[in-house]
């Protein structure tokens, strides 16, 4: 009896055990194990992903943004399905969804990012880097993923790139984005403040835009190697940082070369502004005389026959001549004469105290140094002897001689600040950099090199006796020290020089100009440097009480 009263309670038993069974485990599983639970839900619709900080502002030295970042809010999808074609074009245009379809994102507007966010879709601010095309020479540009490739940026890409940081978002169920729950923009980057004058930089492009053929003006601090302004032309007419494929194969494949930075990264023949190196080592190791020029040059052997002869620029001839009309006037066959008088050697000696066998280290990427050749360079190059011939030429600047405009413009910097030389610089607060001239220059040299320089820009006449700027200088009111040039190329008319400083007792800044094939210097080349003259005198560069303040 007791048997079957017990079998009659096993249904119980085994009901009631089932139900502890499931109660215990709906408590494990919504008590116990709820956090685990949680972490795992969480995982599976939480999206993490990377911003980084902005790239800091690059301005010129008059407070103008050259490159600057801005976030511009992109629409994210990893899948385009109809559903999202119905409701995206509500809010969008059909411009934006075809560059969606391609490439399963697309820019937007603010506005349409708050709409679009409130539906659901995940929304990306993504920075974009703006620049100028005229300052690409300068400033350079970025890549996609926001790394320096050119210019400034490359040289600087670890100051001015933003650091990374994490944000998390929450997806729904459906795998549509739904609230951020930790967004985190990142630290932005380092500001960088150049030399560069934005006015003065404009104003020098304009120009040689005018111009409209291959040239370069660069203007600098002759004390500090400051440049304030560094224009290549043609540079390209977009940002580069914004560019398509097709519009980067233009600009690669353009045979007037935009992306060339003719300043630095383009050799030239210096022609007479090189004048100044023989110039130099007459006074310093020669014999420096009067001579009368006939307007053509017979070299003699040692038997007095007339092996080779050797044209002036002017073929009447100059008449006579010493060491500062010579410079005054440009006289070749003064010149032609001064080399053989010193030598190659001491002509090469001369060439490299002054640093011209070395880049000047202005410190961004694609500096070339031009050629200063020699007897052993000549030997090593061409398997040839170095002949008189070759001295007569490398002593106005021709043969085998060429350098940047870079070069030639720290070359009269340096004649400026009477034996040092300063490294030439685009970053407002960097170091001053200088080293001595290795040669005992006494100061009647520089007295009479400068003086000549005066002369080139300040005594009026005919070719035959006038300075070779003096008419495009006429009136200016500070007095400039400088010298023309017009260098023979081996195809093509001859590439146009002037270069110079101010005021030439006191010197501030130095200009150079260079015009590809543009014949004459003093005829083509020293009006563009008035110009520029003209406008930094009219401009308050040459005020005393402003350039005292920007030198502190």
């Amino acid at each position: 009896m007791a048997e079957s009263s017990m079998r009659r309670y096993i249904p119980f038993f085994i009901f009631f055990i089932m139900f502890v069974y499931i109660i215990s485990g709906l408590v494990k599983v919504q008590i116990i194990d709820q956090p685990k639970h949680v972490a795992l839900l969480n995982s599976l619709l939480a999206r993490s992903f990377y911003n980084r900080g902005l790239r800091g502002t690059i301005y010129s030295s008059d407070g103008v943004k050259l490159a600057w970042s801005e976030r511009v809010p992109t629409l994210v999808l990893s899948k385009y399905t109809e559903e999202d074609e119905k409701q995206l074009r509500k809010y969008i245009d059909d411009s934006q969804i075809a560059v969606l379809k391609n490439s399963g994102s697309v820019e937007i507007t603010w506005e349409q990012a708050f709409v679009l966010q409130s539906k659901g879709y995940q929304i990306i601010p993504i920075e974009k880097r703006k620049s100028y095309g005229f300052l690409y020479h300068i400033v350079g540009s970025v890549n996609k993923d926001g790394e320096g490739i050119a210019g400034l940026e490359y040289v600087y890409n670890d100051v001015l790139k933003g650091k990374l940081s994490v944000s998390y978002g929450i997806r729904s169920p459906g795998g549509k984005y739904s609230q951020d729950i930790l967004e985190n923009l990142g630290e932005n980057g380092l500001d960088l403040q150049t030399t560069i004058n934005f006015k003065l930089q404009k104003y020098a492009y304009d120009l040689l835009t005018e111009l409209a053929t291959p040239s370069v003006i660069i203007v600098s601090n002759v004390r500090t190697g400051d440049i304030l302004a560094m224009v290549s032309y043609p540079s390209p007419d977009v940002d580069l940082n914004e560019i398509d494929t097709l519009t980067w194969e233009k600009l690669v494949s353009d045979p007037l070369k935009p992306l060339l930075n003719r300043a630095i990264s383009n050799v030239y023949p210096p022609g007479s502004t090189f004048k100044v190196i023989t110039a130099i080592a007459q006074m310093l190791y020669g014999h420096p005389s009067t001579l009368s020029c006939r307007g053509v040059f017979h070299y003699r052997d040692s038997k007095g026959r007339i092996t080779a002869s050797y044209k002036d620029w002017l073929t009447t001839g100059h008449g006579v001549v010493d060491l500062r009309k010579a410079i005054r006037v440009s006289c070749n066959v003064y010149f032609y004469n001064a080399a053989l008088d010193v030598g190659i050697d001491k002509l090469v000696s001369v060439s490299k105290a002054f640093y011209l066998d070395q880049k000047t280290g202005i410190g961004l990427p694609g500096e070339v140094a031009g050629t200063l050749p020699s007897p052993e360079w000549k030997l090593k190059r061409f398997g040839e002897k170095w002949y008189p011939g070759d001295t007569v030429l490398f002593g106005i600047g021709q043969g085998f001689l060429d350098f940047t405009p870079i070069q030639i413009l720290s070359l009269y910097n340096t004649i400026a600040n009477k034996g040092t030389f300063v490294k030439p610089k685009l970053v407002l607060n960097e170091e001053v950099s200088t080293k001595k001239v290795e040669l005992n220059i006494p100061e009647p040299v520089w007295d009479a090199l400068i003086d000549g320089l005066e002369q080139v820009t300040t005594i009026q006449g005919p070719a035959t006796s006038g300075g070779t700027a003096a008419k495009s200088f006429r009136g200016f009111k500070i007095t400039v020290a400088g010298k023309t040039g017009t260098a023979q190329t081996h195809s093509g008319p001859p590439h146009a020089w002037f270069v110079g400083f101010a005021p030439s007792r006191n010197p501030k800044y130095s200009v150079v100009v260079l015009i590809e094939n543009g014949e004459s210097g003093g005829h083509n080349a020293a009006p563009v440097a008035r110009k520029v003259f003209d406008f930094m005198l009219e401009n308050g560069f040459f005020d005393e009480e402003k350039n005292e303040k920007q030198e502190k």
